[in-house]
């Protein structure tokens, strides 16, 4: 008599056709086993991707880390350029005046012709208001005179002094609740600044037109969350690019300006296909 196999307590495998079952189930399940298997290691290692793997808010923060780095260079490097336009320029200047004024003073304690002391001084006039044009441009370069009246004014005085037709619409809820903050101010001047000679020097662009509006927060986010859009457009021939620093540290003026703008959270856009319209838009928190 042929063993009899139990599966449970009152079931047995003791027939041809329960064996013959036996035989499928066990087949089956070898087949099916290593899909199975698959599909945990598949499952494993999207947890792993998960629970390891770099995210979005660790990337964003790398980003931030990069870019403020940068921006810290820029400065660096734009306050040797000051040092040095300095102490080439006003500097040098400044010292030739008092050479010119100390020898017409010598000629005239001598007694010598007036009149050449007088050419004298007029030369030392003459440079002393060089070096003021020079000092009110480089004061410009670091923190334009228009922005102590706010935003607005600063860009239609931008626009007013610009070799190009510059069209400014400035939304009036971007300063209805009070000024920006004065950094985001700086960096939305400057990104329109560099954009309008972009499109003059480059674009062969007839007109610009610069659109500036404030974005709302939802509500539970409080103001910090508003954010200010600015987009600049204008007709040129298009074609502009972000060039990235070479091995050499070398970019262009855009990658400079996302640079910047990364560096307080906020975001760089450029649209500008072959033949144009060049459209960058610009977004920056109300406060940083």
């Amino acid at each position: 008599m042929a063993p009899r196999r139990q599966l449970g307590v009152d079931w047995y495998v003791d027939t041809p056709v329960r064996q013959l079952g036996l035989v499928l189930v066990g087949a089956l399940f070898l087949w099916v086993w290593p899909h199975v298997t698959r599909g945990f290691a598949t499952l494993f290692r999207v947890l792993t991707v998960a629970l390891l793997a770099p995210t979005l808010t660790s990337l964003r923060v790398a980003d931030l880390e990069e870019s403020r780095g940068r921006t810290v260079e820029d400065a660096d490097a734009t306050l040797r350029r000051i040092e040095r336009d300095l102490h080439d320029g006003t500097q040098a200047r400044l010292v030739a005046v008092a050479m010119q004024l100390g020898e017409a003073k010598e000629q005239l304690a001598a007694g010598d012709d007036p009149a050449d002391a007088l050419a004298l001084v007029d030369t030392a006039h003459a440079s002393t208001k060089e070096a003021l044009v020079e000092l009110r441009e480089l004061a410009r370069g670091i923190h334009p005179p228009a922005l102590d009246n706010g935003l607005a004014v600063a860009l239609e005085t931008l626009a007013a002094r610009s070799p190009l037709p510059v069209t400014v619409d400035v939304d009036p809820a971007v300063e209805s609740s009070g000024r920006l903050a004065p950094a985001v101010e700086s960096i939305a001047y400057f990104c329109v600044a560099e954009l309008v000679t972009n499109a003059v020097k480059h674009a062969r662009a007839t007109g610009v037109y610069v659109l500036v509006e404030r974005q709302r927060a939802g509500a539970g986010r409080g103001s910090r969350g508003d954010r200010v859009r600015l987009r600049v457009r204008d007709d040129g021939q298009g074609g502009a690019r972000v060039v990235r620093p070479g091995p050499d540290g070398h970019r262009s003026g855009l990658a400079g300006l996302a640079e910047r703008v990364r560096s307080v959270d906020g975001t760089f856009e450029l649209l500008s296909p072959v033949g144009g319209p060049t459209v960058v838009t610009v977004t920056l928190l109300a406060r940083v």
